[in-house]
C-alpha cells in the first residue's frame, strides 16, 4: 500500500528487528517495495518450515523439569524450589527453554519457550540487560488478544543498530522534514501532511524514521500501541515481565527475547486457560 507525497512515495519497508516481546516494522521515508515471505532453499512453504520447527522444539522439552537440572547456583537454588513445592505452579528452565505446567509432581503439559538474550546494551550511561531473570514469580494478571506498549528502551536500541538520533515526539509540536512534509499529532494519533495538509497516519507497529531520526510517538497515541506482537495471550509476571505468545513462531527454542518468556500461541491458549491468577512461576 502507498500514499503519494508531494516529494515523493512513502513505502512500508518489512525491516523486522526483534524486540524481546515484539517484532516490529520500520516506516521510512524512501525504500524498496515490500517483498513477500520467501520460500526455503528447498521450495518448502512457510508453514512446512513452521512446522518443522515447531517438532523439533517440542521434542527437545525434557519430559519433566528434573531431566533439565540448571547449571547456576542461582537457577540450582530456584529448582530445589521449584520441584519441592507443591500444587499448581509454573516451572521455567532458561537453559532448557522449557516451560512445565505441574501439579504436585505430575507434568500436566510441557512446552518449549523463547528466553532472553544475554546481550545488551547502555544508553547514556545506563546499562539494560535482557536476559529473563531467575527468580520466583507468580502470575499477577491475565489478558487475551494482548497489545504492547514499547518502553522507551526499545526506540533507544534502534537508534543504536541504525546509527539514528532519538527524537521524541509532543502533542503540539510540528516537525519538518527534508522531503517537505511534516510530522504531527491529531488526536489519538501520530501521521504525515503533505504540502496540500493531508494527514496519513501511520499504521501501529510500524516504527516512524525518517531523516536519520526514530521518532518517538507519546503513550497516548495509537502508534505507540502495537497489536499482534504478544499473540493471542499474556500472563504478567510483574516488572514488565509476561509469557505470552508472538507473532514470530519461529523463534520458539531460541534465547532472543528481551526477557520476556514467548510461547508458540496455541500452547500459551492452554497455559492461559489452566492456571489461575496467584499461580507461582520458578524460573531458573
Amino acid at each position: 500500500m502507498k500514499k503519494l507525497f508531494a516529494l515523493g512515495v512513502i513505502t512500508l519497508l518489512p525491516a523486522v528487528l526483534s524486540t524481546g516481546c515484539a517484532r516490529v516494522k520500520s516506516v521510512v521515508g524512501m525504500g524498496p517495495e515490500p517483498v513477500p515471505a520467501a520460500a526455503n532453499g528447498n521450495g518448502d512453504s512457510h508453514e512446512e518450515t513452521l512446522a518443522e520447527s515447531m517438532r523439533r522444539a517440542r521434542e527437545a522439552v525434557p519430559a519433566a523439569p528434573t531431566a533439565a537440572r540448571p547449571t547456576t547456583t542461582q537457577g540450582s537454588r530456584v529448582y530445589r524450589q521449584a520441584v519441592a513445592a507443591r500444587g499448581m505452579r509454573i516451572l521455567v528452565s532458561t537453559e532448557a527453554r522449557a516451560l512445565w505446567l505441574m501439579r504436585d509432581s505430575t507434568v500436566i503439559m510441557r512446552a518449549p519457550v523463547a528466553v532472553g538474550m544475554s546481550e545488551g546494551f547502555t544508553w547514556e550511561g545506563k546499562k539494560y540487560d535482557f536476559n529473563t531473570p531467575i527468580s520466583v514469580r507468580k502470575v499477577m494478571a491475565k489478558e487475551t488478544v494482548p497489545i504492547w506498549t514499547p518502553p522507551d528502551w526499545h526506540y533507544m536500541e534502534i537508534a543504536l543498530q541504525k546509527n539514528l538520533k532519538l527524537v521524541y515526539l509532543k502533542r503540539g509540536q510540528r516537525v519538518n522534514l527534508v522531503d517537505g512534509s511534516r510530522l504531527e499529532i491529531r488526536g489519538s494519533d501520530v501521521g504525515r501532511v503533505n504540502q496540500f495538509g493531508n494527514f496519513w497516519a501511520f499504521t501501529p507497529g510500524m516504527e516512524i524514521i525518517f531523516d536519520g531520526k526514530v521518532f518517538v510517538p507519546p503513550l497516548d497515541t495509537r502508534q505507540r500501541k502495537i497489536p499482534d506482537v504478544l499473540g493471542t495471550h499474556k500472563l504478567a509476571m510483574g516488572d514488565g515481565y509476561l509469557i505470552h505468545g508472538t507473532n514470530s513462531e519461529l523463534s520458539i527454542g531460541d534465547a532472543v527475547s528481551h526477557g520476556c518468556v514467548r510461547m508458540y500461541n496455541e500452547d500459551v491458549a492452554v497455559l492461559y486457560q489452566r492456571v489461575p491468577v496467584g499461580t507461582p512461576v520458578y524460573i531458573f
